[in-house]
């Protein structure tokens, strides 16, 4: 409540399990909200109903009941308080357009002479005295059980809304998604951040009871169970059940961390679609990777051209790219025959140069590149498509054979990103290659090839220079 007593204020608090984060954090700081800023607006979600309803809305009464400062409806979800005229509305995180209509708080004119908020149940007269006071007024908004809310709603209220006071709570879960990213790869934006362990918990670490409780569910699973790290410790699991990828050090190479080394020939992928998809295309040079392009292209000349055009500027020979040629990739890579640019062809259908351990071309790039990735060989620009679509990759099963996972068709759509990214680093030469490389050039006296780990990830390259910043970026 201190963090979130400033303007324009951004508060991450991650929670074991049963550390009163809904019944006393979360109905405190609405209840103090709706108390202390007058004519202001509380909103409140949680991924599952029940969160807002048979969590919060309990426990608000009780407030309401002790101090008699504000009026609870269960029903309706909404609270009012009269002596400061603040209001209270809450909605189940299912639909992003309810989470977009909460500008007034900073914008009342926006939307002329309309009530934007009519769908979810807010009066026209409720609407004029509400952006009538918003000139003087505070927006808090509370994601509680964050890592269930989808990124829709999460983008909505923190990019579109520009609550002043925001609060995200949550246990946490899977090593992906925008909670998670708040405390890695977006915690620029969340300058508040605290955890809350069981530790720090006198009503479970200091009951002799429940401390038992917990010391034997640690004994039984082990430290590095997901359960154990998220409901005891509050963090993150480092991979995803039944995931192919460490997100957690997937995170560290999107963050530039590691060392970066090879610099000098360029090579790129291309993941070809039909239009429908994206289309894109990654470069690398040595250990570093960007997306240089990426299109929505139905036009198959125009857009090998763009491609072309687009390798040429970045100094990547027809021998360096290498491409999809499953499906309608095939039917384009002839274009690019006829152009006598003769592309790398890659079958992700075809056989596994180790048919041990992989079922196929595709399992064997993506264990690859899971591995570099585990190892942090690699560094990465930031991207939230990508590490969704790397997500996605997960074990299938396979009785004890080679390495099988799931197919295509049952993602969302294509990983279109992640393919690219396979593609790049298949067969590319490891880091104790690279190191072999240096060592020989030492020894003759030339420059070293592998960069010191001080050295700041080049995500600000200028564009011109042709590295991370062009074309797409």
């Amino acid at each position: 409540m201190d963090a979130l007593d400033s303007p324009q204020s951004r508060v991450a608090l991650r929670t074991c399990n049963e550390s009163g984060k809904t019944s006393v954090v979360v109905a405190s700081v609405v209840a103090w909200h709706l108390e202390m800023f007058a004519h202001s607006l509380t909103i409140t979600t949680a991924g599952v109903s029940r969160q807002v309803r048979d969590q919060l809305y309990p426990h608000l009464q009780r407030h309401a009941a002790r101090t008699g400062a504000f009026e609870i409806s269960p029903g309706m979800l909404r609270g009012y308080c009269a002596h400061s005229g603040s209001r209270l509305v809450s909605f189940t995180a299912d639909d992003p357009g309810l989470a977009e209509g909460w500008h007034f708080a900073h914008d009342p004119t926006r939307y002329g002479d309309g009530n934007p908020l009519a769908s979810v149940g807010v009066s026209d007269a409720e609407w004029a005295a509400l952006a009538g006071h918003a000139e003087d007024t505070s927006l808090l908004i509370v994601i509680d059980e964050a890592k269930s809310v989808p990124a829709g709603i999460f983008d909505a209220l923190l990019a579109r809304c520009r609550p002043t006071r925001m609060l995200v709570c949550s246990s946490p879960g899977e090593p992906m998604g925008p909670f998670f990213d708040a405390f890695h790869g977006e915690s620029r934006l969340w300058p508040t951040q605290i955890v809350a362990p069981a530790s720090s918990c006198d009503h479970l670490w200091a009951d002799p009871v429940r401390r038992r409780e917990l010391d034997e569910l640690e004994a039984a699973k082990g430290r590095d169970n997901p359960l154990v790290m998220s409901s005891i410790y509050a963090e993150f699991s480092t991979a995803i059940a039944g995931g192919l990828f460490n997100m957690l050090r997937l995170d560290m190479c999107m963050g530039g961390q590691g060392p970066r080394y090879g610099r000098g020939e360029r090579y790129g992928a291309l993941d070809i679609s039909g239009g429908g998809d994206e289309q894109v295309l990654f470069v690398r040079d040595g250990n570093e990777a960007w997306m240089a392009g990426v299109w929505m292209e139905r036009d198959d000349r125009r857009l090998v051209s763009l491609v072309i055009a687009k390798c040429e500027a970045l100094k990547i020979t027809a021998d360096n790219l290498y491409a999809d040629a499953g499906g309608l990739g095939a039917i384009i890579l002839n274009e690019f025959d006829r152009r006598r640019w003769h592309v790398q062809r890659i079958d992700f259908g075809a056989a596994a140069r180790n048919t041990r351990w992989y079922a196929n071309c595709r399992c064997e790039m993506y264990s690859e590149l899971a591995d570099r990735i585990k190892r942090q060989e690699i560094r990465l620009q930031r991207d939230k498509g990508l590490k969704e679509q790397l997500s996605w990759q997960r074990y299938a099963p396979n009785n004890g054979g080679p390495l099988l996972l799931v197919p295509k068709k049952t993602m969302p759509h294509s990983p279109d990103r992640a393919d690219a990214l396979a593609m790049l680093f298949y067969d590319a030469p490891s880091a104790a290659q690279y190191r072999e490389v240096q060592q020989q050039q030492d020894i003759a006296g030339s420059r070293t090839m592998l960069v010191p780990d001080s050295e700041l990830f080049e995500s600000n390259r200028a564009p011109e220079s042709g590295g991370p910043g062009t074309g797409f970026w």
